[in-house]
C-alpha cells in the first residue's frame, strides 16, 4: 500500500468490526481445538512518530516497547499486552520437542520442575580438546540454548493455526513478539532485575510498524479455550518446555472496544507527546531539554561495581588465566548505580539517544512491574547487531577492539590508524570473526565476510567492525540467537570458561545488559541487537553497564578507562555527570554536578 494510510479517525469503526469478526472465529476455533488461538489483523494508517508514541502512551500503556533500526525507517512501538511468553531464570532445561505445544489448560500453572545445578568449571583449568568447534559439536550449547528454543517451541505452537488478516510481504507486521533475553539465565538476578526473566517477549495488544512503504497499525489477541471473556485477573497457559503463557485482563475483553481504545489512545498519545516530529525530532546534544539546551545535570550518586581495587584484581586474574592457556579472552563488565532526586523519564533518554546516536538500535523494553520502585524500564543505544534474518537472509557482524574519538580531525585519524594498526585490539576483533564463521558455517550457504575489519565510528567511541552476510535454511531467529549468543565480544572465547569466569568475577547479575533484545515474528524472521550501551531505570534510579574485553597486552586501567567511556552516552542522556573516570574506590559513593 502507498505510504499515506488512512486517518487514525477513519479506522475506528472498520477496526472495531473487522476485530469482533476475527475474535468470534477464534473463540470457536480455540474451543474445537482445546489450545490457545492468535488473531491478528493489520491495517495501513497514516504516519505518526514511533517515539512521540511511546513517550505518550506512558500513562496508558504499562507494557510497552520501542525498537528504532539504526539510519533506516524501521520502527516498532509495542503496547498493552495481548499475551505474554516468559521463561524463568534456572538451570539447564531440555531442549524443545517438535511435537511439544499442548499446555496444562488455561489455569495450569507449572515452575517446570527441579531445577538442575548449573556446572561452574574451573576458569583456570583448561578443558579438554581445542576450543574452536562451536558449531560442530565439541563446544558447550550457549547460555540461552535451552531457553530460546523452548521460547521459539512454545511460539511456534501457538501461531499454529492462526488467524492472520496482514499485508503479504511487509516485514514487521502480523503476530511479532518484542522483548529480550538475559545475557546468563544461570546467574540469579539481583533485586534491580526484578520482572526482567531469562526471556520475556510480549504479543502486543497494538504494535506500530513504521517501514519504507508507511506506516501500519497491527491488532493482536489470544483466546484461551475455556476462559470466560469477562474474567477477572490473569489467565494462563503453561507450555511442556516450562514457558509460560499469560493472557492479562485488557487482552479478554470486547475486542471492537478495544479496538477502538487503541486507536483513540494511538491518536492523543501522538498529538500529546512532547517535541512529536515525524523521524524521532530534531537532532540534539546528549542531555538536552526538550528545547535543545542543555540542562543542569540532576543531582546525583553514583556507586561503582565492582569499585577499582576488585576491578583491577579482576583483570589482574583475567591476565593469569589467559597467560596460562585457560583463556583466549574473556569480557569483564561493571555498572554504575546512580540515584536522583527525582525520576528518570524515559521518553525524553530515548529521545536523546536517537537524536545522537543515529547509527545504533535505539530499543526499550518495559518490565512486569513487579519490582521495587514500579516498572523499570530497560533501554539503550546498541552499535551491534546479533542477527536479523528476513526471507533466509541472514545478517550479523563481528563488533570488536574500541578507542576513543578524537578531539580534532587529525587526532581522531591518528586514533583509527592506531587501533587498526593494534596487535591487541586486532587479535581481540580475529576471535570475534572467527567465532561467528564457525558458528555460522553449519547452517549457513554462501557466507560473505569482509576480509579486512573497518571503522564504526560513533559520537564517543570508534570501532573496529566486519560486516557478515548469508543464506540459511529452515532456521529461525530465536535458534540463531541460541546459537550466536554470546558472542567473543560479549562473553569471551573459549565460551563456556569464559561465562565460568564472569560468574566467579563479576560479583552480580548483568541482567538483560550483555543479552539479545528485538523482534521475531511468526515465520520466525527478525531482528536482535546486542543489548550493550544500556541501562535500567526504575523511577529516580538507574543501573547503567559497560564492558571491555580483556586479552593478552591488557590493562587494568586502561580497561577501567575504555569502560568509562562507554558508559557516557547513557549517562549524557539521564542527564546525569557522574565522574565516570574516578567513580568512588572501595563502594563509596561519588557525587556528580
Amino acid at each position: 500500500m502507498a505510504r499515506g494510510g488512512a486517518p487514525l479517525s477513519t479506522l475506528i469503526e472498520p477496526v472495531a468490526r473487522d476485530l469482533e469478526r476475527l475474535d468470534a472465529r477464534a473463540h470457536d476455533q480455540a474451543h474445537r481445538a482445546g489450545r490457545p488461538a492468535v488473531v491478528s489483523f493489520t491495517v495501513a494508517a497514516e504516519p505518526v512518530d514511533p517515539l512521540a508514541v511511546f513517550d505518550g502512551a506512558a500513562i496508558v500503556a504499562g507494557e510497552r516497547a520501542l525498537w528504532l533500526a539504526p539510519d533506516e525507517p524501521m520502527a516498532l512501538v509495542a503496547l498493552g499486552a495481548a499475551a505474554v511468553l516468559t521463561v524463568e531464570e534456572g538451570g539447564e532445561r531440555g531442549q524443545a520437542g517438535e511435537g511439544s505445544g499442548r499446555g496444562r489448560g488455561p489455569e495450569g500453572h507449572s515452575g517446570g520442575g527441579p531445577r538442575a545445578p548449573v556446572s561452574r568449571p574451573d576458569p583456570l583449568r583448561p578443558s579438554a580438546g581445542p576450543p574452536v568447534g562451536h558449531g560442530r559439536g565439541d563446544e558447550p550449547a550457549g547460555p540461552l540454548a535451552a531457553v530460546a528454543g523452548a521460547l521459539e517451541s512454545a511460539w511456534r505452537s501457538l501461531c499454529a493455526g492462526s488467524l492472520v488478516d496482514a499485508p503479504h510481504g511487509v516485514w514487521g507486521t502480523g503476530p511479532v513478539l518484542v522483548g529480550g533475553f538475559a545475557f546468563d539465565p544461570a546467574v540469579p538476578p539481583d533485586a534491580a532485575w526484578v520482572g526482567f526473566p531469562a526471556a520475556r517477549f510480549v504479543l502486543p495488544e497494538l504494535l506500530l510498524t513504521r517501514g519504507p512503504h508507511g506506516t501500519w497499525l497491527t491488532f493482536n489477541r489470544v483466546v484461551l479455550p475455556g476462559t470466560p471473556t469477562g474474567r477477572q485477573g490473569d489467565a494462563g497457559w503453561t507450555f511442556p518446555e516450562g514457558v509460560r503463557l499469560t493472557v492479562p485482563p485488557t487482552g479478554r475483553g470486547s475486542a471492537g472496544e478495544g479496538g477502538r481504545r487503541w486507536l483513540s489512545l494511538l491518536a492523543l498519545a501522538a498529538r500529546s507527546a512532547p517535541g512529536a516530529t515525524a523521524g524521532g525530532g530534531p537532532r540534539r546534544r546528549a542531555g538536552s531539554g526538550g528545547d535543545g539546551r542543555r540542562p543542569a545535570a540532576a543531582p546525583v550518586a553514583a556507586v561503582a561495581r565492582p569499585d577499582r581495587r576488585r576491578w583491577t584484581e579482576a583483570v589482574t586474574a583475567a591476565l593469569e588465566a589467559i597467560a596460562a592457556g585457560a583463556l583466549a579472552k574473556v569480557v569483564l563488565a561493571r555498572r554504575l548505580h546512580v540515584r536522583a532526586g527525582t525520576a528518570f523519564d524515559p521518553g525524553t533518554v530515548l529521545r536523546r539517544l536517537r537524536a545522537e546516536y543515529p547509527e545504533c538500535f535505539v530499543f526499550a523494553v518495559a518490565g512486569d512491574g513487579r519490582g521495587p520502585g514500579g516498572r523499570g524500564v530497560f533501554l539503550g543505544a546498541s552499535p551491534e547487531r546479533l542477527v536479523r534474518l528476513r526471507e533466509a537472509r541472514l545478517e550479523t557482524a563481528a563488533l570488536a577492539g574500541s578507542t576513543a574519538r578524537g578531539a580534532s580531525a587529525a587526532e581522531d585519524e591518528a586514533l583509527a590508524r592506531a587501533l587498526l594498526q593494534s596487535p591487541k585490539e586486532r587479535q581481540e576483533h580475529t576471535l570475534v570473526v572467527r567465532m561467528l564463521r564457525e558458528t555460522l558455517a553449519p547452517v549457513c550457504r554462501g557466507l560473505e565476510i569482509a576480509p579486512e575489519p573497518r571503522l564504526l565510528r560513533l559520537r564517543n567511541v570508534q570501532h573496529l567492525h566486519t560486516p557478515i552476510h548469508g543464506v540459511v535454511d529452515g532456521v529461525t531467529l530465536p535458534q540463531l540467537v541460541a546459537r550466536l549468543h554470546p558472542t567473543p565480544a560479549l562473553g569471551g572465547w573459549p565460551r563456556d570458561r569464559a561465562l565460568a569466569f564472569i560468574r566467579r568475577w563479576e560479583g552480580g547479575s548483568r541482567g538483560w545488559y550483555g543479552g539479545a533484545v528485538g523482534w521475531f515474528d511468526h515465520r520466525g524472521d527478525g531482528e536482535m541487537a546486542v543489548a550493550i550501551r544500556s541501562g535500567l531505570v526504575r523511577g529516580p534510579e538507574a543501573w547503567l553497564f559497560a564492558g571491555c574485553g580483556v586479552v593478552a597486552g591488557s590493562n587494568p586501567e586502561r580497561e577501567w578507562r575504555e569502560t568509562a567511556l562507554k558508559l557516557q552516552p547513557l549517562a549524557a542522556a539521564l542527564g546525569v555527570e557522574p565522574d565516570l573516570g574516578a567513580e568512588a574506590g572501595a563502594g563509596e559513593a561519588a557525587h556528580g554536578g
